[in-house]
């Protein structure tokens, strides 16, 4: 039984450090991650999370004049 069979039509938060690791691919939590965000995308499971997730995640692209990542 995978993550997302066990979070099926559920609705969970999300906090900032799964979010940077996803979008850096962290070897350590890809795998898990790819099929959490791509059953989120298929509507299977439901995020929330909230506006500062969203600052804390652009901060550092941001600063590091890194504008494609952030966008």
């Amino acid at each position: 039984m995978g993550l997302k069979d066990i979070f099926f039509q559920k609705t969970f938060f999300i906090d900032t450090a799964p979010l940077i690791y996803y979008i850096e691919g962290h070897s350590d939590y890809k795998e898990k991650l790819i099929e959490l965000f791509s059953a989120n995308h298929n509507g299977e499971i439901h995020f929330q999370t909230s506006t500062l997730t969203l600052l804390e995640v652009l901060v550092q692209p941001i600063r590091l004049k890194k504008l494609k990542l952030a966008k």
